[in-house]
């Protein structure tokens, strides 16, 4: 019926802080709207239709998701390849030996 991918996408990226939550409550207002589109449909879809738009919709999502995780990854590797500076006890420990 939709391209719900697009709609999705769009709004994540227009987000100020792509976190968790804020991604979340958008697909929730997303699935929320199409419940609400659904249900005023004339003459009514059948239980298969809405299963079907309803998994449309969740895979627009997983693939958002998927698209976000993978947009992360250069952060994730520059944080992993970060040297982390030694623990103040480890310097102590070092310096009172000598």
């Amino acid at each position: 019926m939709s391209d719900y991918y697009s709609v999705i996408a769009s709004a994540v990226s227009r987000l100020p802080s792509k976190t968790d939550d804020a991604r979340h409550a958008i697909y929730e207002r997303a699935r929320a709207a199409l419940r609400e589109t659904l249900r005023n449909y004339d003459p009514p879809l059948s239980e298969t239709e809405l299963a079907n738009e309803d998994a449309a919709l969740d895979a627009a999502i997983t693939k958002v998701e998927v698209d976000f995780l993978f947009s992360d990854i250069p952060r994730l590797v520059r944080e992993e390849a970060a040297p982390s500076p030694p623990s103040l006890d480890l310097v102590r420990s070092i310096r009172d030996k000598f």
